[in-house]
């Protein structure tokens, strides 16, 4: 008889337990109903309002005048740098900058001397040669010539005498040992003739070993590049010029290389990437504020100088386009400003007065043009067409179809609609209940 008290007893708790559960979650259902018929969208009212044009950009500082100390033009295709300041290192007017290994040259030059060496001897065994040559041939002219006087002192004539065979031999002595001499005075002009050119020949081997020898001393003598002027040297990007390895000693650099620019630290200049999006209203000369990463909080100020003619990605594996933009300091601090020191630049390129200005979250594109949502009632947002001008990433200009006084919604179209929604049937169950 006890045990059925107690089942009673479980049973009317859990029963309560059940409505109560029942009680709340009817509380938060009807809550929410309530909340959601008071949920208005956000909402401005537009007023003429002065607007200027700001135009973000990213970039760096860098030098307006810059010298590029590059490889020699030396008759080798490449050298060994040897001694090489640091990248960053402040340099006055005749300081060593970059000596090379001069071992190539050296061997091109004992080459050369070498060639020269062997046409000296060339040449001067050839005067020898020629000179006894010349001796042989004047010794044998000059023995014919006595034998001519002899025979000639000597020749038979008299057919009475003489018989006629030994008159017709000595004729023939006579006119061989002329032609002897002859033949002697030709071999001395035909060997003058060879001479002069086989010497010619090794004149011009001399000549061109000596020219040899000059270009390669006046390339030895250029391999140490000394600093034009005072400035700081800036290395060049490794990853295009060396294939990602920082000139260093023992690096292999080719003629006509440049290896780093020797900057001017006294006349800075900042270089500024602007997004293709954001350069439609991009001019000279228009006024820059900018600031440096590492002093946030000191304002430098100078104007647009120059504006590429075409974008172009900064980073190769991204699609993303920038115009370079190089603007000119009014002034250069360079206690603070160095090469390569990162910026954030806010270009001036508009004033507006008096303009009716809204959040570009406001804006909602439709077909090809853009809406927004007036409020049209206690409860009901409409959308308009706008015409939109001069804006930045966080605002715009409307040039047509909105006017001062009127009540814009900021929330997105699909936001907007429901809350519409939410209102008018709100209003509705709140008539019929009445």
């Amino acid at each position: 008889m006890r045990r059925i008290p107690r089942l009673i007893r479980r049973t009317v708790v859990s029963v309560v337990v059940v409505l109560v559960v029942c009680g709340a979650l009817f509380g938060g259902y009807r809550a929410l109903n309530h909340t959601a018929v008071d949920i208005q969208p956000l909402t401005i009212a537009l007023q003429p309002t002065d607007f200027t044009l700001k135009i973000s950009a990213n970039g760096e500082l860098q030098s307006a005048e810059s010298i590029a100390v590059g490889v020699p033009p030396v008759p080798v295709e490449r050298l060994r740098i040897g001694l090489v300041v640091p990248d960053g290192t402040h340099v006055n007017k005749g300081d060593v900058l970059v000596e090379f290994d001069p071992d190539e040259l050296n061997l091109q030059i004992m080459s050369h001397r070498s060639d020269l060496q062997m046409a000296l001897e060339k040449i001067n065994r050839g005067g020898l040669a020629s000179a006894g040559e010349t001796t042989d041939i004047v010794k044998d002219k000059k023995i014919a010539e006595l034998e001519l006087e002899k025979i000639i002192e000597f020749l038979p004539r008299d057919e009475q005498i003489y018989k006629r065979r030994e008159i017709i031999e000595g004729q023939l002595d006579k006119d061989y040992t002329e032609k002897k001499i002859v033949f002697a005075d030709a071999r001395l002009q035909l060997k003058g003739r060879v001479y002069t050119l086989d010497e010619a020949i090794l004149m011009l081997e001399r000549g061109r070993a000596n020219s040899s020898i000059e270009r390669v001393e006046k390339a030895l003598a250029s391999l140490k590049l000394v600093s034009p002027a005072t400035g700081i040297v800036v290395y060049n990007d490794p990853g295009y010029f060396f294939g990602g390895y920082s000139l260093m000693p023992g690096r292999v650099v080719y003629v006509g290389m440049s290896l780093f620019n020797l900057v001017n630290p006294e006349k800075m200049e900042a270089k500024c990437f602007v997004l293709e999006k954001d350069a439609g209203e991009l001019r000279v000369d228009q006024r820059v504020s900018l600031t440096l990463d590492p002093y946030p909080g000191v304002e430098f100020t100078g104007k647009v100088k120059s504006i590429d003619k075409l974008a172009r990605p900064v980073d190769r594996d991204s699609p993303v386009k920038y115009f370079q933009t190089i603007i000119s300091l009014d002034k250069t601090d360079p206690e603070l400003m160095k090469p390569g020191v990162k910026l954030k630049a806010q270009i001036l390129a508009g004033e507006l007065k008096s303009a009716i200005v809204i959040p570009r979250s406001a804006a909602v594109k439709k077909d090809s043009g853009y809406v927004v949502y007036v409020q049209n009632g206690a409860a009901r947002f409409d959308p308009v067409s706008v015409t939109l001008g001069q804006g930045d990433a966080a605002q715009v200009v409307v040039t047509d179809g909105l006017t001062a006084g009127q009540v814009l919604a900021l929330n997105p179209p699909d936001v907007k609609q429901g809350f519409s929604q939410k209102t008018a049937k709100a209003s509705g169950e709140n008539s019929n209940s009445k």
